[in-house]
């Protein structure tokens, strides 16, 4: 059993919703009309808080069963929300050229592609399918700050249903780093361990590719409340279009 198997009937306690988020989302994309795109959906979290903003909401997630959990609460909610199972590098596949108005990469979800190639090319796909004014807005964990520093564990994320215990182990060699995490499930002491190997993808880096990708416009963030980006922010927010 994989590990989103495994965490998947507690991902909501994991991971709750971040008002600030779809705040900063409906300021970006502030049409109703819009057709929106969760890349690494989960189990549809976001998206459902997304729903009653837009017109259509599509999550996308690879793993199986992430995506049946989003699947079983779609059956009391509007046609205007789905769910695939398919990877962040065919979104060429999903829509036709110039058909999307938004596309919504949060939660890390980037760094677990393997290498700046396969960012590259999401980037690529991502300016394809978006309108002339569409935006790509993205959220990953602030890599700058992580190498500079050698932080080696993110916060404890504790509730009282669960204990998640996050630890970095960074391979320069490689240019990987080993996210190893332990989720405690409090009601029944049940321990899951798993290891993912992420990208540590930089500020410039990214900068770099959309560029490439065709991105010309780009802010770059420190959280969602819009601070202004700086090597000592938790995260590394962008919108780009």
């Amino acid at each position: 059993m994989s590990f989103y198997q495994q965490i998947a009937p507690y991902y909501h306690h994991i991971f709750k919703i971040n008002v600030n988020q779809i705040d900063f989302i409906k300021s970006k994309i502030p049409d109703f009309d819009s057709h929106i795109i969760d890349v690494g959906c989960g189990i549809g979290t976001l998206s459902f808080e997304l729903n009653p903003y837009y017109k259509n909401v599509l999550g996308i997630d690879m793993d199986t069963e992430m995506i049946q959990a989003a699947l079983s609460k779609t059956k009391n909610n509007s046609n205007a929300i789905e769910f695939q199972q398919i990877s962040m590098l065919e979104l060429n596949t999903l829509h036709d050229k110039n058909s999307v108005d938004g596309i919504i990469c949060f939660g890390n979800t980037l760094v677990h592609l393997n290498s700046l190639d396969d960012v590259a090319y999401f980037l690529r796909q991502a300016k394809a399918v978006l309108k002339v004014n569409g935006k790509l807005l993205m959220q990953i964990v602030n890599y700058d700050k992580v190498l500079s520093k050698n932080i080696k564990q993110l916060p404890l994320i504790e509730n009282e249903d669960i204990i998640f215990e996050r630890h970095y182990c960074y391979r320069k060699l490689e240019n990987k780093i080993d996210f190893n995490t332990r989720l405690t499930v409090k009601s029944t002491e049940d321990i899951i361990e798993n290891s993912i190997e992420l990208l540590p993808l930089l500020k410039e880096e990214l900068r770099g590719l959309l560029q490439k990708a065709g991105f010309n416009f780009c802010n770059y963030y420190g959280n969602f409340n819009q601070e202004a980006y700086t090597m000592d922010s938790p995260a590394l927010i962008v919108e780009a279009w």
